[in-house]
């Protein structure tokens, strides 16, 4: 007797396939054929930015997890594997990481005005809105790279070497790298 798959063995096997290959091989050069060129630029600015703080090996693992949780994410996303519920998380999420640019960016923009609470209570935030979506779909694994992640950026002494009294060439680039990537995301959006 032949046992077959039903379509929707099928598909479910399709997608943790398609999780899995794109989780092993989320490298900078694969990651630009899912990720826009704005992003991929801003995710090789915030590499020289993480090497200069910590480490080349600190800065590819970090770039790595991002690309993994931005990857499976979209996984999820274009197989529709989100419930209606999760759908409006997911546009809470993209919200509250707006916000949280534009904070950065305005930080930036205004000499002196970074404030280290609010800007981690916002990244923290914006953390709990990425786990709350992912667990019900990945693993524990994506769980801690998403919390190594925001752990690292929350860090008193990244955030100190990126907000200093002289702005790092860093933030300089970075900054309205991300204030262009994301007003430009709002405005097609709200189009």
């Amino acid at each position: 007797m032949v046992d077959t798959l039903s379509p929707v063995q099928s598909h479910t096997m399709g997608m943790r396939l398609q999780k899995k290959i794109l989780g092993k091989m989320a490298s900078r050069s694969v990651a630009k054929h899912f990720i826009d060129d704005e992003a991929g630029l801003i995710l090789d600015k915030l590499f020289l930015f993480m090497k200069d703080q910590s480490s080349e090996v600190e800065a590819k693992k970090l770039t790595k997890h991002i690309m993994k949780i931005v990857i499976k994410l979209g996984i999820l996303y274009t197989n529709d594997k989100f419930t209606v519920t999760e759908k409006q998380h997911l546009k809470t999420l993209l919200k509250k990481f707006s916000r949280m640019v534009m904070t950065l960016v305005t930080f930036w923009e205004v000499a002196f005005s970074f404030d280290e609470v609010h800007f981690v209570h916002q990244l923290r935030e914006v953390e709990e809105c990425i786990i709350t979506l992912i667990l019900p779909h990945l693993t524990e694994k994506s769980e801690k790279r998403v919390r190594y992640v925001f752990n690292y950026f929350s860090d008193k002494d990244v955030l100190n070497y990126l907000f200093n009294a002289q702005p790092t060439v860093h933030l300089e680039v970075l900054a309205p790298l991300l204030r262009d990537y994301v007003f430009g995301k709002d405005q097609n959006q709200n189009t």
